[in-house]
């Protein structure tokens, strides 16, 4: 019987690598409206899913790697192009177009396959709109089946566009959901000056809210075309923000 001989540094590292993370798999998954939303999911044992709604421009290397980084921790992560699945242009008004319908059945369909009792959402930019709205209708008719254990947004877009001198108006949904949320909202960016109104708006639900400042960062830093060294580098780090952000979440009761 012919064996494989592996060096020492190689088996190493292979050891290394499978126990900080875990390969993705591509998930494709139908919804009432016939169309299909693709996921990259993440598997892992232990007991929270992580369902992270990508930005309206769809999937980033920085989001994958996250989600590769959450598995490796023992968090399953299903990394999501919602809007992918609509070809629907970026903007609050096209990200209000996706079917609530679409969004239940898809979150519980990719509940029952991953058989995890507890959900975290994550959202970015404008997905935080749908990610709020699906937590509200799961928490109302989907309880039973898992805990919605909270939301993570990061540089969440939760108005229409501003004109100048004029202050955000709100989706409404922002004053309807009730749960806990960890915001991370950018010091270089609009949203800065009204985090606190935000902050309080989501609070006139009941939500608990933690809002975390990210220092010297603007709205979607890692993946802009002008990206400083700073933005990538604290991309590189995204998984391990989320994840801080996740076990916070997880010691609330």
């Amino acid at each position: 019987m012919n064996k494989i001989l592996l060096h020492p540094l190689l088996v190493l590292s292979l050891s290394f690598s499978g126990a900080a993370f875990a390969a993705g798999s591509e998930v494709t998954t139908p919804v009432p409206s016939g169309n299909e939303i693709r996921s990259q999911r993440y598997a892992a044992k232990g007991k929270p899913l992580v369902v992270f709604l990508t930005g309206e421009f769809g999937w980033s290397e920085y989001e994958d790697r996250a989600g590769e980084y959450l598995a490796g921790q023992g968090v399953e992560a299903w990394v999501a192009d919602v809007m992918g699945a609509y070809f629907l242009p970026p903007g609050m008004s096209n990200v209000r177009k996706v079917p609530d319908a679409d969004l239940l059945a898809w979150l519980a369909r990719v509940q029952r396959q991953s058989g995890k009792r507890e959900i975290v959402l994550i959202a970015t930019a404008h997905m935080a709109q749908p990610a709020l709205r699906l937590a509200h209708l799961w928490q109302t008719k989907y309880a039973k089946h898992a805990r919605l254990r909270g939301a993570v947004f990061l540089f969440p877009l939760l108005y229409e566009d501003v004109e100048p001198g004029q202050e955000p108006v709100y989706d409404p949904i922002v004053s309807q959901a009730r749960l806990d949320i960890a915001y991370l909202q950018p010091q270089a960016s609009a949203g800065y000056w009204w985090r606190e109104r935000l902050k309080a708006t989501m609070e006139s639900s009941g939500s608990r809210v933690q809002l975390t400042v990210l220092p010297g960062l603007r709205d979607g830093y890692y993946r802009r075309g002008d990206a400083t060294p700073e933005e990538l580098a604290a991309g590189d780090k995204l998984g391990e923000l989320l994840h801080q952000q996740i076990e916070l979440l997880k010691g609330k009761r």
